[in-house]
């Protein structure tokens, strides 16, 4: 982000509940990403789930603590076409998930989060994929013991150095607009509508 746009993230109210999801989610908001994962305090979890029960982005509690709960965000049909290419679908057969639909991936993912979360279970890889990460660098990070990477951004990569750092930039170009967007007074309302208009989309594509 510029330096202007990190002055304004400082004088934010990150308590606010709108702002955390505009910080942690701009890419899912601005339409550029399928999902994002949103973690806030217990006591905004109706809040959360209210504000996203009239939008276009679903809403799945994976975890809810003692004094936090996390959330997957997601675009319902782009993250059912995106589990349909061939290489995801393989990795996901890999991880135990074969012919099962989304809500039955997602109950399972969840229970497995929660599992890690409270130090249960071991770490489920298969969120990368549902966060829309390339299969190729989900595999290649369980293969490497998240080592041997090319570069560290929103996520290890490991192939395709490239193009990943040009999604990376749109993520940040994204960030930044929903910062100042914030900012300016828009809640998460207006940035989803405002995001929906075709005119716009061109702005932070990648």
């Amino acid at each position: 982000m510029s330096s202007e746009a990190i002055h304004l993230v400082a004088a934010l109210n990150r308590n606010e509940v709108e702002i955390q999801v505009g910080l942690q989610c701009a890419p899912l908001l601005t339409g550029i990403k399928v999902s994002n994962l949103l973690g806030v305090d217990r006591q905004h979890r109706d809040t959360v789930i209210r504000l996203f029960c009239t939008t276009g982005i679903s809403c799945r509690l994976l975890c809810e603590c003692s004094e936090r709960v996390t959330f997957f965000l997601f675009r319902r049909e782009k993250l059912e076409a995106y589990l349909r290419c061939p290489e995801v679908m393989a990795l996901m057969k890999a991880f135990g998930y074969s012919g099962v639909g989304l809500a039955d991936i997602l109950s399972k993912v969840a229970e497995r989060y929660s599992g890690y979360m409270k130090c249960r279970e071991p770490f489920p890889h298969e969120i990368g994929l549902l966060l829309g990460y390339p299969a190729a660098d989900v595999a290649g990070f369980i293969l490497n013991g998240g080592k041997d990477f090319l570069y560290s951004g929103y996520w290890k990569v490991y192939e395709n150095l490239e193009e990943r750092l040009e999604i990376f930039e749109g993520y940040d170009q994204a960030k930044e607009q929903v910062v100042r967007m914030i900012a300016a007074g828009a809640d998460v309302h207006k940035i989803l509508k405002f995001h929906r208009t075709p005119s716009h989309k061109h702005q932070i594509a990648v």
